[in-house]
């Protein structure tokens, strides 16, 4: 009769003597498909990556502590400041973010004024642009560096992904406007000065974030008066928009990587003289002159 031997694995003689752990080679195929599925079998494979980008055959950078910044000269002080991290296009091809958006912005200085720049991949040259209801190209999204990131990358365009109707940012302008249409409509009647108005912040869940001001001035209101809350109603509605953006992120390329919208409405104030108030100043100031220069005439 056979016997079952038990190797206990916290042993002290297991610790140290630990078995040889199985060799995982390195992945240098930087077509997102096959990467994102061997990731999602193997999440150790995020140590084992060596990808290069197909413009320049340099290596590019996955993780933040990776990330490196070129102060060459003839770059623009945007180019300087942008890494050489890992992009994907909607065709699943990735290239350095630098290469990218220097390939990018020549197509756009090249196009005629008045016609979208078409963009298309080096490798594979599919057209990913341009956006319907927006000028602006996109860019592709970053790899991410967390199998939650992983999930959240929309599948190719032959994985039956499409491009959205506008790019990240037009998205979050156009969603962020429509709720401050709203807040006068949800929220309680405010007494304001001139000086004042509500303007509605979005919050993206990549950190950026913008500000509406639903009155059509130029007026800068710096001064954050008090937040005024946003009432169930128009909570439900932000909610429900929320639910939208996360299903369309599943599907659709847009280059600001974000699913979903924090919102808030603030009251704010103008910190700045009012014009009225400067012209006041204009008109004493000039006034003082003209009394000085009369009485060195006298």
């Amino acid at each position: 009769m056979s016997s079952t031997t038990i190797v206990n694995k916290m042993s002290i003689n297991s610790i140290i003597h630990p078995e040889p752990q199985h060799h995982i080679p390195t992945w240098t195929t930087p077509f997102w498909p096959r990467l994102r599925d061997s990731l999602i079998e193997d999440p150790e494979l995020f140590n084992h990556l060596h990808l290069e980008c197909g413009i320049c055959l340099n290596d590019m950078s996955i993780f933040r502590h990776d990330h490196t910044f070129s102060p060459d000269e003839g770059l623009t002080p945007k180019q300087k400041m942008m890494s050489h991290r890992a992009c994907i296009l909607p065709c699943g091809h990735m290239f350095g973010h630098k290469c990218l958006y220097t390939m990018i912005d020549e197509v756009v200085k090249e196009t005629e004024e008045g016609r979208v720049p078409i963009l298309s991949c080096p490798s594979c040259r599919v057209v990913f642009s341009p956006h319907r209801d927006c000028p602006h190209p996109p860019s592709g999204k970053f790899m991410p560096t967390t199998m939650e990131g992983v999930y959240k990358i929309p599948p190719t365009f032959s994985e039956s992904g499409v491009l959205s109707h506008s790019c990240g940012q037009c998205i979050a302008i156009e969603t962020i406007s429509a709720v401050a249409s709203l807040v006068p409509m949800f929220t309680p009647p405010l007494e304001m000065s001139e000086r004042e108005t509500l303007l509605t912040y979005g919050t993206a869940d990549n950190s950026l974030w913008w500000s509406i001001n639903h009155e059509e001035n130029t007026k800068r209101y710096d001064e954050v008066v008090r937040e005024i809350p946003m009432g169930d109603a128009l909570q439900r509605i932000c909610d429900e928009i929320n639910k939208r953006l996360r299903q369309n992120a599943k599907k659709r390329w847009y280059s600001e990587g974000f699913s979903e919208i924090e919102f808030k409405v603030k009251l704010q104030r103008e910190k700045r003289p009012r014009m009225e108030y400067m012209e006041a100043v204009d008109v004493l100031g000039n006034e003082q002159a003209s009394d000085d220069l009369a009485l060195m005439l006298d």
